[in-house]
């Protein structure tokens, strides 16, 4: 239950891009407890793990977290 509902249309950090996730993934959210991990994670993985974050946007999985942040439209 750590983090936000990445499945549906809002955001808290970026505007729900593979560019913008990619962003979140490499510098971190540090004020919400989420580390860095560009130098961690191989850069073709965050590449990977962002374009899986962005395709399952939509996917309404049953027990996800209720909208946090601003409604996108991309």
């Amino acid at each position: 239950v750590i983090g936000p509902n990445m499945t549906d249309d809002y955001w808290i950090h970026g505007d729900g891009s593979i560019e913008a996730i990619l962003k979140v993934a490499n510098e971190g959210v540090l004020d919400k407890g989420m580390p860095p991990w560009k130098g961690v994670i191989a850069d073709d993985l965050l590449e990977k793990v962002s374009v899986y974050i962005y395709s399952i946007r939509g996917s309404n999985p049953a027990g996800a977290k209720p909208p946090q942040g601003e409604k996108i439209t991309n």
